[in-house]
């Protein structure tokens, strides 16, 4: 009998979706307990179908990533168990901007910054996809898991085959995957899912795109995407004016990045800075240094992303995605673990508030060129005519209360 695929849950059971937050490694102290990297929280469908309240919760998993039992490790396995002699109606395609070193093979950085599985059975017409951060994974066969150093994310959904079609259809024109060690089973030549583990084109048209999909199950959820021709920023040009909302993002960020405005004049795009599984009932507290995953929430409609391309400038030139969804327990959830810069005591309102006060556009690093634009030659007079101004006012405030000390003391007189 042919293999169903599907997202498994913690005890091997199908489940229609599940959602994994890796802790990074750390040191005990003050703020946090010790934690060896494997550690992760977990939440998936079955827990947010359950009718009682207080059973729907996020919570620390009883297992490791590295200890070969969980959600990751169990639907993995069904799949790659048996990967050097699959049945010939189970596919996979593995992609990541950062391949398993075992395979000695040099990373194009001009493919995207994407990290995933695409597993499937054409007999059972099932699939699931796994989307997430984790660089040099996954690896059929593997002794061991990748560095443990760093949070990571980790969104896996159970679909039918049609769905996983339409994924790798967007994701060949917009996300332009690295993919290695593809099994492409018996899938006719014209199938989106062949298609893809194929060469792609060298130079396609730039586009950004959303596709609106649903899991096995019936969850509603958004594939939003864009490819390095594109050009323009992932979270503030294309997410937050998409979900049409403010946004809290959590990536990783080593380089210059986009003001917080996003292109649609309307909304904003804030980074958070400091992790806290308090909430959750965790002492695990870490910042955003210390954080590989990228994650993002709208700040006032339930939505939840979950992708792989950070907010950098950089990042512009990669092509890149995110699974956007509505989910109210997991949205609060990480409302409350992600943290805004602020000062302490201040509420998060009140860090926004500040943020955006402080936030000026000109404080933000410009993307490098070898010449200079107009913009950078615009931007060094604002720069001085502020300095001027700020001058002018603190020499004018020095008069007044000179003055107002000279009148003070003829009237002693």
């Amino acid at each position: 009998m042919a293999q169903k695929i599907s997202a498994l849950d913690e005890n091997g059971k199908p489940v229609d979706w599940w959602f994994i937050y890796k802790v990074p490694q750390l040191n005990p102290g003050a703020g946090t307990d010790k934690a060896t990297g494997y550690e992760y929280v977990y939440y998936d469908a079955t827990i947010d179908a359950n009718t009682d309240p207080h059973k729907r919760v996020i919570s620390k998993s009883p297992y490791t990533l590295n200890g070969g039992k969980g959600a990751l490790n169990l639907t993995l396995d069904s799949v790659f168990k048996n990967f050097k002699n699959p049945a010939p109606t189970t596919g996979w395609i593995l992609y990541n901007d950062e391949m398993p070193a075992s395979l000695k093979k040099k990373d194009d950085g001009e493919k995207g910054h994407t990290k995933g599985v695409l597993a499937f059975n054409t007999a059972t017409k099932s699939a699931f996809w796994l989307l997430h951060s984790w660089p040099k994974f996954a690896e059929p066969g593997a002794k061991n898991d990748p560095t443990p150093k760093y949070g990571q994310t980790y969104l896996c959904i159970s679909l039918d085959l049609a769905t996983a079609g339409k994924i790798a259809t967007q994701m060949a024109s917009h996300q332009e995957p690295q993919i290695y060690l593809p099994n492409k089973a018996d899938l006719p030549e014209s199938d989106p899912l062949y298609l893809l583990t194929q060469p792609q084109t060298s130079k396609p048209a730039a586009a950004a795109d959303t596709i609106q999909l649903s899991s096995a199950a019936g969850m509603p959820f958004q594939v939003i995407a864009k490819n390095k021709e594109w050009n323009k920023d992932f979270w503030n040009e294309l997410v937050g004016p998409t979900l049409k909302d403010d946004m809290d993002d959590l990536t990783w960020i080593r380089g210059p990045i986009p003001p917080i405005a996003d292109s649609d004049g309307i909304h904003k795009t804030f980074d958070i800075k400091y992790i806290n599984l308090g909430p959750m009932g965790l002492h695990w507290a870490w910042p955003e240094t210390h954080d590989h995953a990228k994650w993002g929430i709208t700040l006032h409609e339930p939505w939840v992303c979950v992708g792989d391309i950070n907010r950098m400038i950089s990042q512009r030139k990669r092509g890149g995605g995110t699974i956007a969804f509505q989910n109210k327990i997991l949205w609060q959830a990480l409302s409350k673990t992600g943290l805004v810069l602020a000062p302490a005591g201040h509420t998060r309102t009140e860090a926004h508030a500040l943020i955006k006060e402080t936030h000026h556009p000109l404080s933000e690093a410009p993307l490098k060129t070898k010449a200079p634009t107009k913009a950078k030659a615009k931007s060094k007079p604002a720069v001085k005519k502020v300095a001027k101004k700020a001058v002018k006012k603190a020499i004018k405030k020095k008069v007044v209360a000179k003055k107002a000390v000279t009148k003070k003391a003829a009237g002693k007189k």
